[in-house]
């Protein structure tokens, strides 16, 4: 089997621990075997239903996955080519987008102005409104011990937000959704300074593409492989 650098196991890793814990939280169940996951029920938006959990898996088994779901009356759905190294092109689909896996070392806690943890569901619907994600973090997320939904507000109002997700193992912490509303200025070392705090000493791992990837290399993550999203042909 191809050799993985350790940071990018990490990084998939905390993708599919992230993929377990949703997938629970809306009572979906999976099905896990050695080279793929997959959700056997209709999952939340922006979700791949199959994800490839190591390299060199044959790319017609990966489709296979698809098709089953489709033949059981269930949306298809996406597959998550974490390495970047199945070509489905011939099976039927067609790449949604390309990422870049990213690492960083353990950011210093500190003073982040501006950025709060929700606990509140009226923040949250909120918050998934102005992300465009209704529907993917029901309220009990709020109380579940490896997430934290983050919030940065400026005058009173709400502009900008992100969540991290432990792994289970505690190794690492996962950096997703982080956004900011149009005309904001980002502010990854702030939020940098708040996962710091929430999560001492661990790894941020996550992955991003266009601008959002090039304001993490600033704030000092390292890319560390490459993330394929696929879906059916239309």
């Amino acid at each position: 089997m191809t050799p993985v650098d350790s940071r990018l196991a990490a990084a998939v890793a905390a993708s599919r621990s992230w993929y377990d814990d949703v997938m629970a939280l809306h009572g979906v169940p999976v099905t896990v075997t050695d080279a793929l996951w997959v959700a056997d029920g209709p999952v939340p938006p922006f979700h791949s239903t199959v994800l490839a959990l190591r390299p060199d898996i044959d790319a017609d088994a990966a489709a296979e996955a698809v098709r089953t779901r489709q033949r059981a009356g269930l949306p298809g759905g996406g597959i998550a080519d974490c390495f970047a190294d199945l070509d489905l092109a011939g099976h039927g689909f067609d790449q949604l987008f390309e990422a870049r896996w990213i690492h960083r070392a353990a950011p210093e806690p500190g003073l982040a102005d501006g950025w709060s943890e929700l606990s509140d569901p009226r923040d949250l619907h909120g918050w998934s409104e102005r992300h465009d994600y209704v529907g993917v973090l029901p309220d009990t997320v709020l109380r579940h011990p490896r997430f934290r939904v983050l919030a940065r507000r400026a005058g009173g109002g709400l502009i900008g937000g992100a969540v991290t997700h432990e792994l289970g193992s505690g190794d690492v912490v996962g950096l997703s959704n982080v956004w900011e509303s149009p005309g904001t200025d980002s502010d990854w070392l702030g939020l940098l300074a708040a996962v710091g705090r929430l999560h001492p000493r661990r790894p941020v791992v996550g992955y991003e593409r266009g601008p959002d990837l090039e304001r993490a290399l600033v704030a000092g993550f390292d890319v560390v492989g490459t993330h394929r999203v696929w879906v059916p042909a239309s």
